[in-house]
């Protein structure tokens, strides 16, 4: 009952390449596509924290921010993470305004209290299963901002590279089918035409401004898996058996 259906789709491939433009070919041809799919457990996080302090003065904020960076890092030193995996992406140092509206005129007024003083240190990571506790130790000291935690594949253009070959070899099989049901041969391949798509799993934390250590305590993070795809499409001879 399937020899029906295969004629027919072997049939319009020609027209079909007419139409769309594409060379039209003195032989008959298949076109078909190949899929691998490949369910991956993230191996390294990437832990972005965020340090401030808010002094009156920018001089007092800037010297705050320098203890409590400087005690972040030998606290991270402290748990095994290697310095090449730490990265500043950020030091600002901005001013603090406090406004009120004049009753009458209702004119707001900005008034200068302080300034704050911050920076954004990402810390990369390969041991997924204890994540949430690396976050909860530095929250409850040093780090006083939590802005994210993404998850990668370490040897991801590996696996891609892996799973190309496995979506043109399902192209390949899918073809001979199809070749068979016609009650012809697969010839050689034609033209072949390769995409993927690998989202980036990510595991969305709040901003934890001022997170207490009690609240930080509680964080829990797990990875999950993340969809590697990779698809082909192939075009391929037919010939008389």
């Amino acid at each position: 009952m399937r020899t029906v259906p295969l004629l027919a789709g072997l049939m319009l491939a020609a027209p079909a390449l007419a139409q769309s433009g594409k060379p039209l070919r003195d032989y008959p041809v298949v076109e078909v596509a190949g899929t691998a799919v490949e369910h991956v457990e993230p191996d390294r996080a990437d832990v972005t924290l965020g340090v401030f302090a808010e002094k009156p003065t920018a001089a007092e904020a800037t010297a705050a921010l320098a203890r409590q960076s400087t005690g972040l890092m030998q606290q991270i030193d402290a748990t095994g993470i290697a310095r090449k995996d730490m990265r500043t992406t950020s030091v600002d140092v901005t001013p603090i305004y406090a406004e009120a509206r004049e009753p009458k005129t209702q004119i707001v007024k900005q008034t200068l209290t302080g300034f704050r003083a911050s920076t954004r240190l990402v810390v990369a990571t390969g041991d997924i299963e204890h994540v949430g506790e690396l976050v909860a130790k530095l929250l409850a000291t040093h780090a006083n901002q939590l802005e994210g935690v993404e998850f990668r594949i370490s040897d991801r253009a590996e696996r891609e590279d892996a799973l190309l070959g496995k979506a043109v070899a399902n192209a390949q099989k899918r073809a001979r089918l199809l070749a068979e049901g016609a009650a012809m041969k697969l010839g050689e391949l034609v033209e072949i035409d390769a995409g993927q798509s690998a989202p980036m799993a990510y595991a969305s934390a709040k901003s934890a401004r001022g997170m207490a250590a009690e609240a930080a305590a509680s964080v829990a993070i797990r990875p999950g898996e993340e969809r590697l795809e990779a698809h082909v499409r192939t075009l391929w001879r037919l010939l008389p058996k």
